[in-house]
C-alpha cells in the first residue's frame, strides 16, 4: 500500500491556499497604505510644531510664511531679509507645500504624489488621498 496524497488533495490545499491569500492580501495592503498616511501626517505635524517653535523663539509677528520642497523646511525671508533653514529631521520625499503662521495660527498644506495635507481651522492636521 502506497502512502501520500492523491492530486485531489493536493489541489483541494493549493485552492484553501490560493482563497486564503487572496482574501488577506487586499487587508494587507490597507494596512500598510495607512500607516504610509499616518507617517505623512506626523511628518506634517512635526513640521507644524518645528514652525511654532520658531514663530515664538524669535518672537515673530504679523504673517510669517514657510516653505517645505526638497526635504527641507524654510522661514522665508525670516533671517534679515534671507531664508532661513529650519531643523527639521523628517522626510516626505517629493512632498511641497506651505505654512503660513499669522499670529500663532498655522495654516498649512503638504501634498506628495499620494496625499494632501491641510489644516483643518481648528489646529488639527487632516490628510487625504489624492
Amino acid at each position: 500500500m502506497k502512502k501520500g496524497f492523491t492530486l485531489i488533495e493536493v489541489l483541494a490545499v493549493i485552492v484553501i491556499l490560493g482563497l486564503i491569500a487572496l482574501i488577506t492580501t487586499p487587508i494587507i495592503f490597507n494596512v500598510v497604505d495607512d500607516s504610509r498616511m499616518n507617517a505623512f501626517t506626523r511628518s506634517v505635524e512635526e513640521m507644524k510644531n518645528v514652525i511654532d517653535m520658531d514663530y515664538n523663539e524669535y518672537a515673530r509677528g504679523g504673517v510669517v510664511e514657510y516653505k517645505y520642497e526638497n526635504n527641507k523646511l524654510i522661514c522665508v525671508m525670516c533671517d534679515s531679509g534671507d531664508d532661513l533653514e529650519l531643523d527639521f529631521t523628517g522626510e516626505i520625499d517629493g512632498a511641497k507645500g506651505t505654512f503660513t503662521n499669522t499670529d500663532g495660527k498655522i495654516t498649512l498644506e503638504v501634498e506628495n504624489d499620494r496625499y494632501k495635507a491641510t489644516d483643518n481651522g481648528n489646529g488639527k492636521v487632516v490628510t487625504e488621498k489624492k
